[in-house]
């Protein structure tokens, strides 16, 4: 099944992001115990690892853009990065599930295209009209894929937090498929290591907290 990933024009190769010796300060504590360097290419795809209180959160703050490290240099290239959080909090609770769909149609998509993309996702004409605020945790992953196969520029960068918590069996799949869809980078926190080997994760970056 074709999700709507698979046509997004992402440059593979490319620097998306890099960091040299970079370390980021609570309370004149620094974060991690070594600095980090590493690099970010187009079309990556990377677990982030670390225990609870490691950084994870702040390093992805660091690498969309919202936080800077005190210590080191990074560079960002140009670029357009989605965080998904486990809420899926990019989804307005206010509108209806056709009304999310428009939100992301930068391409002209008619109306009756974007109710097939939502009936890939298992959105059928009795969904079209339901609040998001009404959606489970599954269906709210569902819709917010959704959307981004809408929009006519895929992000560069796809950020995944603990993203098959709370997902059934169904929804996990629709979620796999999507993802391997997907051409640009991908950045996963998830301690489902079965989830990480299906999304061909090909390497890691590890956190180590200062303590």
């Amino acid at each position: 099944m074709k999700l709507g990933f698979e046509d997004a024009n992402l440059h593979k190769g490319k620097i998306l992001f890099s960091a040299t010796d970079i370390n980021f300060t609570y309370d004149k504590q620094p974060l991690w115990k070594k600095p980090l360097s590493f690099e970010i290419i187009s079309g990556e795809r990377i677990a982030l690892k670390g225990s609870n209180g490691s950084g994870k959160t702040s390093l992805i703050k660091i690498i969309l853009g919202k936080l800077t490290p005190q210590t080191g240099s990074v560079y960002k290239a140009n670029k357009q990065a989605i965080y998904i959080d486990q809420e899926y909090s990019l989804l307005d609770d206010k509108l209806t599930v056709y009304e999310q769909a428009q939100q992301y149609n930068t391409g002209a998509l008619q109306e009756h295209e974007i109710k097939i993309r939502l009936t890939w996702f298992l959105f059928d004409k009795e969904h079209w009209n339901k609040p998001c605020k009404a959606l489970s945790g599954g269906e709210r992953m569902r819709l917010l894929l959704c959307c981004l196969t809408i929009s006519n520029t895929p992000p560069d960068i796809i950020v995944l937090d603990e993203p098959t918590n709370n997902l059934d069996i169904i929804n996990t799949e629709i979620l796999t498929t999507a993802v391997n869809q997907y051409k640009g980078t991908l950045i996963v926190v998830s301690h489902d290591a079965y989830f990480l080997e299906e999304i061909g994760i090909n390497r890691s970056i590890e956190l180590l907290k200062l303590s």
